[in-house]
């Protein structure tokens, strides 16, 4: 059976979206796939390129274009989560009657391993299916955003990272559609902090089903923090996923897992592009040289005030 992946991105996401794609085609060859590529602003040879790299591996890649007036422009978005995030909601809508399910990814996921396990999960009767969301930024907001203060009191409510989402378009097209998602989503916009990812949790917390977050949906930066090894990722893992910081921004503090994303990168043509963005970012700005100058100043700050305690001690002892 053909699994349905769904991406959005605009044009400053192409090179990034091919590096995910690569890792999605490299690690399900033995699976059919459509990709659906939603977006406003592609050029048609921009599109082209994508079409080129799934039938390089045998896959399939459909377009969607967003039009210009079907998401309101008083819906709130920023420069880091911008318009393309609200694209999902009208998948349901968009796609052919006959799919039952897509799964969507964002464009900052590796996938590591193949992907039927997650994509076939039994939904037992709810809409989506989805990871826990561990990251600490995400765990502080729910625990203080007003629009969760009457959920944090139901017993076992879960937020879920909307980045990796398995979606019964059967079931949710019988509940939902994409005019409900805007109209819900301007209703409640002045306490959307993470915009439709905040609208989905607070639409659907009763009606998800949750997958194992470590194998799909591990989010990058909390991994990191926890000890976890490139070997221990690279068997465990079937979907990475770089929320928050990005592997190809040179200002972001680098850390050992983003290897993954960039053994794909080394398999697009973009590679040497995306080097010469690190690199010469760098060189530009020394952003990494001031950080570590500012750190080595606190930590002599810290140092002379142990000291000046451990002198303390002694006198007192």
């Amino acid at each position: 059976m053909k699994m349905n992946i769904a991406v959005s991105i605009n044009q400053a996401f192409i090179r990034y979206l091919h590096v995910m794609l690569v890792s999605l085609f490299e690690n399900n060859r033995e699976q059919k796939l459509c990709v659906w590529l939603m977006s406003a602003d592609l050029t048609e040879a921009q599109v082209q390129t994508f079409h080129e790299l799934a039938q390089s591996y045998g896959q399939e890649l459909r377009f969607l274009r967003i039009g210009e007036g079907l998401f309101s422009k008083e819906l709130p978005f920023t420069e880091q989560i911008t318009i393309e995030t609200y694209f999902r909601l009208a998948l349901p809508d968009l796609l052919p009657e006959e799919l039952d399910r897509v799964l969507y990814l964002d464009a900052d996921i590796i996938i590591n391993q193949p992907l039927d396990e997650f994509y076939f999960t039994d939904f037992n009767g709810k809409s989506l299916c989805a990871c826990r969301d561990v990251a600490a930024v995400s765990v502080t907001h729910v625990s203080t955003s007003p629009l969760f203060a009457e959920l944090r009191q139901t017993p076992g409510f879960t937020y879920f990272n909307a980045g990796v989402l398995l979606m019964n378009l059967k079931k949710l097209r019988e509940k939902v559609s994409l005019e409900y998602f805007v109209q819900q989503a301007l209703r409640l916009k002045d306490y959307l902090t993470y915009h439709d990812q905040d609208l989905l949790n607070y639409l659907f917390h009763d009606d998800v089903v949750y997958a194992d977050e470590k194998r799909f949906n591990l989010i990058i930066r909390p991994a990191c923090n926890s000890g976890y090894t490139y070997d221990e990722v690279k068997s465990m893992a079937v979907i990475l996923h770089y929320a928050g910081p990005k592997p190809w921004r040179h200002e972001e503090v680098r850390y050992g897992l983003e290897r993954f994303w960039w053994e794909y990168a080394k398999k697009t043509p973009y590679y040497v592009g995306l080097l010469e963005d690190i690199v010469l970012g760098e060189i530009d700005t020394g952003y990494m040289d001031q950080m570590y100058r500012d750190l080595k100043r606190e930590n002599d700050e810290l140092r002379a005030i142990v000291d000046k305690c451990m002198t303390l001690l002694k006198k007192l002892s």
